[in-house]
């Protein structure tokens, strides 16, 4: 997406509208779970180009709302759960970060200042419309710095507004003369949990386009959204999360029992690297790695497992060979295996768990299944 005009959750979810997602069947949703809102796609003209502008209105005032009452909100919601488990993810770093803003606990944070339920249709609705899209990775051109004045509830603030500035920590930034709010803190937050990279441009098919304007019309406030497709690769492309953490208090106990509640937590891999920590102390680094669904609750488990005092986390790409499950013939039996896709060609490898079984079935060690020749 380009995001040099600037950009806000309203402009998002209006750029992916006019790119073709229908948000129709999210607003019957947010009915079906008593949120009585209602979103509006218009067709907006600016400087002689066509576009998008959300409206999202309700009748009824509306209470302040804190985290729980927006996750309460979330979980009523019939959605997917990847959407419902990435939305909650984002609303957790709002909170975190309206926190350290106030310095409160994020349990005591009102989502006031960015309007709660419209928050909540434009961050359900960047993840559903992406989903309703089939985007499976988000990149960006660099975020513009701005500068000027805003009115908060709390009084006059400089802008980027402290929220915002908060979340664009660790982006691609480049200058601009923008004196107004180009970015806002939904804006920030939407860039901050889907952008994997900031690039100028990208490589492959164009299939669809949307522009989403902002509430101000002002130096054509636009958001530009791009749908493409990469080249055709036989490898499977992904993201996933690195949790990392350097361990020398831990016994070799507390290792095993760690890698234990790590994977019943959804990691998709653990390993131990040894090496030698501050001190002369033996220790090593603990290397955890899982997908967007299970985030949360591997790093709150890596915690309480570790007592660590920090975590590095990071945004990491894979190939991954095509597979599927399938079946192979052992010893008369037919037990579960992986099938692997490289180069056109099709490589077996037998199920762990169905391999020992067939083991103990037929009194053989696993070495001498494996190099049994002759296999019937």
């Amino acid at each position: 997406m380009d995001i040099s005009r600037g950009i806000s959750g309203d402009m998002f979810i209006s750029a992916l509208a006019d790119a073709g997602v229908d948000f129709g069947g999210l607003e019957q949703k947010f009915h079906q779970a008593g949120i009585e809102v209602r979103l509006d796609m218009l067709p907006e003209k600016r400087k002689g180009i066509c576009g998008r502008l959300a409206r999202i209105t309700w009748e009824n005032a509306q209470p302040l709302r804190t985290l729980e009452h927006i996750l309460v909100l979330i979980h009523k919601m019939d959605i997917s759960e990847p959407v419902r488990q990435k939305s909650i993810r984002a609303f957790h770093r709002l909170a975190e970060v309206e926190a350290e803003v106030h310095g409160i606990g994020k349990e005591q944070v009102h989502f006031h200042e960015v309007g709660a339920l419209d928050t909540l249709v434009d961050i359900i609705g960047a993840f559903w419309g992406l989903e309703a899209i089939g985007a499976i990775e988000v990149t960006s051109s660099p975020m513009p710095w701005f500068s000027g004045e805003a009115r908060i509830c709390h009084g006059l603030v400089s802008l980027p507004a402290p929220a915002t500035s908060i979340l664009m920590q660790g982006k691609k930034i480049r200058p601009s003369d923008f004196d107004w709010e180009i970015i806002t803190p939904t804006g920030a937050l939407i860039v901050d949990q889907l952008v994997s990279c900031f690039e100028s441009g990208f490589q492959g098919k164009l299939i669809a386009s949307g522009l989403g304007f902002g509430s101000k019309d002002a130096e054509f406030n636009a958001l530009r959204v791009f749908l493409w497709e990469g080249e055709e690769d036989q490898f499977i492309q992904d993201r996933v999360w690195l949790l990392e953490s350097n361990i020398d208090h831990l016994t070799g106990e507390e290792l095993g029992h760690f890698f234990q509640k790590i994977m019943e937590a959804g990691a998709l891999d653990v390993i131990f690297l040894q090496g030698i920590m501050k001190k002369n102390r033996p220790g090593g680094q603990l290397q955890v790695m899982c997908d967007d669904e299970n985030l949360v609750r591997v790093r709150e488990q890596f915690f309480r497992h570790t007592l660590t005092l920090g975590l590095r986390i990071s945004r990491i790409s894979r190939n991954i060979l095509p597979r599927k499950d399938s079946s192979v013939r052992m010893e008369g039996e037919e037990i579960r295996a992986r099938e692997a896709i490289f180069s056109g060609k099709s490589y077996l490898r037998p199920e762990m768990e169905s391999l020992a079984s067939l083991s103990g079935e037929k009194g053989l060690s696993l070495v001498q299944m494996r190099l049994k020749k002759n296999q019937s």
